[in-house]
């Protein structure tokens, strides 16, 4: 029976985690990446298609592996579409950059730019003789725009990934089944990265705590349904950014 493919980052919370569970179909196959599995997504894929990779995805070093374990499994010649979603990101550290260690440095920015870097490499090149409908989606963020003080690794990382973006799309245009390239701003979400840049000890603390308390945050539910929608879409300019 034909299918869709989907590869999810992040998968065990938040956006990745409802993104999953909504992509849960009998046309679909679902591969869910992060460090642990999500119970809820678990629980919904009986009888779907549905694969779970542990993987520490701030480490590059198992990303080959893994990829290579999941397109493995893939039947070919029932493949109608493939989409590789980079979601995966963390917020942390959150303090002026002196204070941060080589440690928390090189996690912050393996995350948020060079494992969905390298993931689009081996995605684009292991599906480059494929005839099949293939599509990035990197998860994007207002940060990318607004410099914030203690946020400097996380809106680096985010502002890098959308430039990313828009080269790979470039180099895409006009290629013989070119790859659809997506960067999406979800906006504010009630999520456990907001909640921990409502509890840190920063400028925004007490900006990010008032979203929360005057209901300013989506619900990553409603925000997955959307995504959806837009990378479903027959929009000709994939590589701008879409914001939710």
């Amino acid at each position: 029976m034909p299918y869709h493919a989907y590869i999810i980052t992040g998968a065990s919370s938040g956006l990745g985690a409802e993104l999953s569970k909504q992509l849960l179909h009998e046309e679909n196959h679902v591969f869910c990446l992060s460090q642990s599995e999500n119970d809820d997504v678990k629980g919904q894929a009986a009888g779907y298609r549905y694969s779970y990779h542990s993987i520490d995805l701030s480490r590059v070093d198992g990303l080959n592996i893994i990829m290579q374990d999941i397109f493995a499994k893939f039947e070919l010649n029932d493949v109608e579409s493939i989409t590789l979603i980079n979601n995966a990101a963390s917020v942390s550290p959150i303090k002026d950059i002196q204070y941060c260690t080589q440690e928390e440095i090189m996690a912050n920015i393996q995350l948020n730019l060079t494992t969905p870097i390298m993931l689009t490499s081996n995605f684009i090149r292991r599906t480059s003789e494929w005839k099949v409908n293939r599509r990035i989606v990197n998860i994007s963020s207002g940060s990318a725009d607004y410099p914030a003080q203690g946020m400097s690794l996380y809106c680096s990382t985010k502002s890098a990934l959308n430039m990313f973006s828009h080269c790979v799309g470039l180099e895409q245009e006009g290629r013989t089944n070119e790859v659809q390239i997506f960067t999406i701003d979800p906006g504010m979400m009630n999520t456990p990265m907001q909640k921990i840049a409502r509890n840190s000890d920063f400028e925004l603390s007490e900006f990010f705590s008032k979203q929360k308390s005057e209901g300013n945050l989506s619900d990553p539910a409603h925000v997955a349904t959307k995504i959806i929608s837009i990378i479903n879409s027959p929009l000709k300019k994939k590589e701008d950014i879409h914001r939710v």
